[in-house]
């Protein structure tokens, strides 16, 4: 009888926290708002005294830009401030609505440098995920107002050696299934649509092992804390404007432009040549949504003679939040972003 009734608890400790509705994420730690656009909001995390100022581009990739300021010893923002030494600021990218559907690349590069410019100071970009190539193609363009950049887990060079489950249903799967999604989402896309095209990169762990795991675990006070936390910034979604998605699908991920030189932005070809600030690169060993190679083959086609790479023991998301990479690898890749900033610019 025990026995069953502690299966019975189980469940309904789980069915509560599954049948939970998904609100908002929020930010960690304080800010300000700086600046705010149409499609984008600018947050202003720290003023710094003596160091850089650190703009943090989040990907869109339907979550929220909290994934840079996910909790407390999980905060890329907090890692960046060092100290109150940092000028810290995110682009919080908004959710698309249907007046925006016909919004391209263009707009939000153009939007990163409406936020340099209130900024009002070179930046060191920090590019994550998608939010990676973006900062490529912007730091190409306008390198005047670059001091360094990183990108961790980005993928810029799409049709790289070793294939991504996402790269290589965007080379298998037809242009029209994805506008077919965008169709559905009358011009947008809807994130619920990319929330599940994660989920199924790894079905048998997101539709049996999260569930199995969170029985197993009901009893567990802390260990429902932080899955509900995390749930809670998995599952709110947000939308894209379909251009741009269909943009990003059929240039970047089907025809690998960005590497070719055949990328237009604002009317301007990007020349990824025209990159030649320090540049840091970070891969995760198990990170299979962008394999190292997508993002270290950059090397071949920039004109950075300081490169640095790096590859952390951390899976996608576990590169820009893991505690453990949070706080061993990240200090030291900001202070060797320092060290660079004291170097010579390559002519």
């Amino acid at each position: 009888m025990f026995w069953y009734m502690d299966c019975y608890n189980r469940y309904l400790k789980c069915l509560t926290e599954m049948c939970g509705s998904a609100c908002e994420p929020e930010w960690t730690t304080a800010n300000t708002v700086k600046l705010d656009l149409v499609n984008t909001t600018l947050r202003q995390f720290s003023k710094g005294t003596s160091g850089e100022a650190i703009l943090i581009i989040p990907p869109q990739a339907g979550h929220h830009a909290t994934i840079a300021d996910y909790g407390e010893g999980q905060s890329l923002v907090q890692a960046c401030s060092c100290g109150g030494a940092n000028s810290v600021y995110v682009a919080e990218w908004k959710s698309a609505t249907p007046d925006r559907r016909d919004e391209t690349i263009d707009d939000f590069i153009m939007s990163m440098r409406q936020c340099i410019k209130a900024i009002g100071t070179k930046v060191t970009l920090i590019g994550l995920c998608q939010g990676g190539w973006q900062s490529a193609i912007y730091t190409a363009l306008f390198p005047e107002d670059v001091e360094n950049l990183i990108l961790a887990g980005a993928p810029i060079d799409f049709h790289a050696s070793r294939y991504s489950k996402i790269a290589m249903y965007a080379k298998f799967y037809p242009m029209s299934f994805y506008q077919s999604l965008v169709a559905a989402g009358n011009g947008l896309l809807d994130g619920k649509f990319l929330l599940t095209g994660f989920k199924m990169l790894n079905p048998v762990e997101r539709f049996y092992g999260d569930y199995a795991n969170l029985y197993l675990n009901a009893h567990d006070p802390a260990y429902m804390k932080r899955s509900r936390k995390f749930r809670k910034w998995y599952e709110f979604t947000q939308n894209l404007p379909g251009a741009f998605y269909l943009q990003i699908v059929k240039d970047l991920f089907k025809e690998n432009r960005l590497v070719k030189g055949q990328v237009k932005i604002l009317g301007r070809t990007v020349n990824l040549k025209k990159i030649k600030q320090p540049l840091f690169l970070i891969a995760g060993d198990k990170d299979d949504i962008t394999p190292e190679d997508q993002l270290f083959n950059m090397e071949r086609y920039v004109g950075s003679k300081n490169i640095t790479k790096l590859i952390v023991p951390a899976g996608h998301i576990g590169i820009f939040m893991g505690k453990k990479i949070i706080e061993e690898y990240w200090p030291g890749i900001l202070n060797a972003v320092r060290t660079a900033a004291c170097q010579p610019a390559a002519a």
